[in-house]
């Protein structure tokens, strides 16, 4: 490659008028560029040699990206956090017991979880005898059965639960 004309390599501009330096600069770059390509022995990216050490770089930096980000996701897949929700209804003055249902987990766990659960709203007539029965069924990765229900005389208008899985 040529060396540029020495006007065009002065450090200092100085007096020289800066858009005739810019139409020499662009006429210059645009002459190597055509020699280069007449030639056919170079493209114009041999004219940066710099740029392909900066192309390997970067092409090793999107490489090792992929590769964090595949482990991110690796680890976000085994250490998911715990998963929570409420199960039941309150309905007065309709009594509309038992109630069930199926809680999905979302997402599914990579295990079954530990399942813990509590009553946290009950409301039942003062003439009567307070029964309740919660039972959880079928637990999963994906999820688990509730059901929620009373015996005998209960009049129940409402009954909640609280449930916490955790890997």
């Amino acid at each position: 490659m040529d060396v540029l004309p020495d006007h065009l390599n002065a450090t200092m501009i100085g007096s020289v008028d800066a858009s005739q330096l810019n139409r020499e600069l662009k006429q210059y770059i645009n002459e190597q560029i055509k020699q280069v390509i007449c030639q056919g022995t170079e493209t114009v990216l041999d004219l940066f040699p710099e740029y392909k050490v900066v192309q390997r770089r970067m092409d090793a930096l999107e490489n090792d990206n992929k590769a964090l980000k595949v482990e991110i996701a690796q680890i976000k897949a085994s250490r998911r956090g715990c998963q929570s929700g409420v199960f039941g209804q309150h309905a007065y003055p309709e009594i509309k017991f038992p109630v069930s249902g199926y809680i999905t987990f979302n997402p599914p766990f990579t295990a079954v979880p530990a399942l813990v659960y509590g009553l946290y709203l009950y409301d039942t007539s003062k003439d009567s005898n307070s029964r309740l029965v919660t039972e959880v069924t079928n637990l999963s990765k994906s999820g688990f059965n509730m059901k929620i229900k009373t015996y005998d005389d209960t009049k129940m208008w409402g009954a909640r639960i609280s449930w916490m899985a955790c890997p």
